[in-house]
């Protein structure tokens, strides 16, 4: 009888560890070394001082981070599109955040969308880097780069005209990615969606790719179909 006790005590033991550890994969509650900016935040939103949201999604919702191709933390996040930071839940408190390092070999997945580091052209021709998302893979990609901007506050000059609060404007724009060669670094580069744009991306082949775009009856001024566009493209 005192052994059967002793056998239960030592599962018991053991079943409370394995819950445990499993407990911190699914969300870990400290951030993981190497990855994450030790600084926290409020992660309420100030509605009451400005219009409109800096979000995608305001809540906190399901997602990964990913290196270098591997699952490092699942946690509750958020893409912030004004400072261009992903934001994942301080689980012990659940009211103050940490972001997100960001780096090259860092991935995020947050729902259904995936967001990575790329650097990319600017007007002005200097090289920057911003999270994107990814609309599909191959030689040749197009990333979707959401963004908000804070406008500023407009104060009345006479009686007549109202106080308009400091403003958040999505200011969202699709930049295209080619692939690499050996050493090579190529940086993403705007673009508009239009049959011209478009079509002149595929070089020799835009004669090919002129007739599919007519045969399936695309309209490469839509996302989905200029992903279709691109997907059939990058298999010749």
């Amino acid at each position: 009888m005192l052994e059967n006790i002793k056998s239960f005590t030592i599962l018991f033991c053991g079943l409370l560890c394995v819950t445990s550890t499993f407990g911190q994969q699914a969300y870990s509650a400290s951030p993981e070394t190497g990855i994450m900016n030790f600084v926290s935040s409020s992660s309420t939103i100030e509605s009451d001082k400005t219009k409109g949201s800096p979000y995608l999604n305001d809540e906190f919702v399901h997602g990964e981070v990913i290196v270098n191709n591997k699952v490092e933390l699942i946690g509750k996040m958020r893409y912030n599109a004004f400072r261009n930071e992903i934001e994942i839940l301080d689980n012990k408190t659940s009211t103050s955040y940490y972001s997100l390092l960001k780096r090259a070999y860092i991935g995020v997945e947050i729902g259904n969308r995936s967001y990575n580091i790329y650097t990319y052209k600017d007007s002005d021709e200097s090289v920057r880097t911003s999270y994107f998302t990814n609309l599909n893979e191959g030689k040749l990609k197009l990333l979707f780069k959401p963004e908000a901007i804070l406008k500023q506050a407009r104060r009345p000059s006479t009686s007549y005209e109202k106080y308009v609060p400091p403003t958040y404007v999505w200011n969202n724009s699709y930049y295209i990615l080619r692939g690499s060669k050996d050493n090579e670094v190529n940086h993403a580069f705007k673009v508009r969606l239009t049959k011209k744009n478009i079509l002149e991306l595929t070089g020799e082949k835009e004669r090919e790719m002129k007739a599919y775009v007519k045969e399936n009856k695309l309209n490469l001024r839509q996302e989905k179909d200029v992903v279709s566009f691109l997907n059939y493209y990058n298999t010749l």
